[in-house]
């Protein structure tokens, strides 16, 4: 039997929370404030949302912590701005 891994990381910012989360099961990701989904993705678009941000380590097919904080940052600071 297969483990299937999940990715999350969870950021506050000016009291929202902020999470990305990711399935290696199926390559979903998910960027979610305050527990309601704001975006999902699906491979190919998963994986490249992930190396956009965090380089071609593995073509974001496997990323780490590290990486989707990468990914939450990016998206925090559009979210800020008001590009997203």
């Amino acid at each position: 039997m297969t483990q299937t891994r999940c990715l999350r990381v969870i950021a506050q910012v000016r009291g929202i929370e902020m999470c990305v989360d990711y399935s290696s099961a199926t390559g979903r990701l998910r960027l979610l404030r305050d527990g309601a989904m704001l975006h999902e993705w699906f491979p190919p678009n998963s994986w490249i949302a992930i190396a956009s941000v965090s380089g071609a380590r593995n073509w974001g097919t496997r990323p780490n912590s590290d990486e989707l904080r990468a990914l939450l940052e990016s998206h925090v600071s559009m979210l800020s701005t008001g590009d997203a």
